[in-house]
């Protein structure tokens, strides 16, 4: 659990509980294990981080969106997110910059997201899927797991 030090006009958090850059500047925030200390009987684990945002941050932050992990021969579905839109963009390409021997990527019309088939030949890894929108380049780790 993140807790803002102060009234947070750095940093803010979006509608997917990500944590995200708002203005340029710099903060502190304290990080807390959830329920770790609920019944005051011991000591909280906490840690403070100090966040610097610069300006080309908060320039329409994008990123991927969709899941982390993908088990062996099944799909997960990815697309580009930008801050403060409700609908992504039309105007994007996702591609497997490495790992390409893990899985597929199709683009899927119907629901406008890219759509990821995780191999069925047993091989487990990490892939990169990226994607290039506004000169910027955002790149989300995806780990292909076993199916149990």
């Amino acid at each position: 659990m993140l807790e803002p030090q102060e009234e947070q006009t750095v940093v803010g958090f979006n509608e997917n509980g990500r944590l995200v850059a708002l203005n340029p500047g710099s903060t502190v925030i304290k990080m807390r294990l959830k329920n770790h200390n609920a019944d005051q009987s011991r000591k909280a684990v906490t840690k403070e981080f100090e966040i610097v945002v610069n300006a080309s941050a908060t320039d329409a932050p994008a990123y991927i969106y969709g899941p982390d992990k993908v088990r062996l021969d099944r799909y997960a579905n990815y697309y580009l997110a930008l801050e403060g839109q409700e609908e992504n963009p039309l105007d994007y390409e996702i591609t497997i910059s490495n790992g390409e021997e893990l899985g597929e990527l199709a683009y899927d019309k119907e629901h406008r997201c890219y759509v990821l088939h995780a191999n069925n030949k047993n091989k487990l890894g990490k892939l990169t899927l990226a994607v290039s929108y506004n000169d910027k380049i955002c790149a989300k780790t995806v780990e292909v797991i076993p199916l149990w």
